[in-house]
């Protein structure tokens, strides 16, 4: 990756200088950030209690109207959450049993299923244990990227995010965007995807 690369990596993440993190979790295993200002979210659906799509008469899915932040961050890589010389958690947490899971007496890792949520270590530890649904502390304090696409969001409370390009070739490793837009800002193992790294 070129000095111009990451330059621009550095200021198309600036934005979020000074911004909360709202939320941090997963969909399967890829992490999700949002940070900034809350705004209501678009292209979301309510879901029945079996995972389909609730629709209304004439056929169509009922929008699911929530607040999120503005800007997120999609992570496939490898991540931890750090404090000083302490890993707070990381992504391979997700493939650990809870430990209301581990100390059963009829647990058994053939049958685990770490995707479920709230089955793993790192659903249990995220909102539970830590952050306990509240983000406030966390605000953007800087932003450092290197020559691979690794990626550090530091926090005013001495807390750091981490994030490893850990693919080669074209094999995505994280995307950073505005919520409701169309358009990303894509790191792979080639660095900026040329292609669909678009964000402007």
């Amino acid at each position: 990756m070129t000095k111009k690369d990451i330059k621009f990596i550095k200021d198309t993440l600036s934005i979020i200088i000074g911004q909360p993190l709202r939320y941090l979790g997963r969909a399967g295993a890829m992490v999700i950030l949002n940070f900034g200002e809350l705004i209501e979210s678009k292209d979301i659906y309510l879901g029945n209690e079996k995972g389909k799509l609730v629709l209304d008469e004439s056929g169509n899915a009922v929008p699911k109207r929530e607040l999120e932040g503005r800007y997120g961050i999609d992570i496939l890589c490898g991540m931890r959450f750090i404090c000083g010389d302490e890993i707070i958690f990381a992504k391979s947490d997700m493939y650990l049993p809870s430990e209301e899971i581990a100390n059963r007496e009829d647990f058994i890792w053939d049958t685990f299923k770490w995707h479920k949520h709230g089955n793993n270590f790192f659903d249990e530890i995220v909102p539970k244990h830590f952050f306990n649904n509240s983000f406030a502390d966390y605000i953007v304090k800087d932003i450092k990227v290197n020559k691979f696409g690794d990626l550090t969001i530091i926090f005013e409370n001495g807390f750091a995010l981490e994030f490893f390009n850990d693919g080669s070739g074209y094999s995505e490793a994280w995307r950073f965007g505005e919520i409701n837009s169309s358009k990303s800002l894509i790191i792979n193992g080639n660095g900026i995807d040329k292609e669909y790294g678009v964000f402007q």
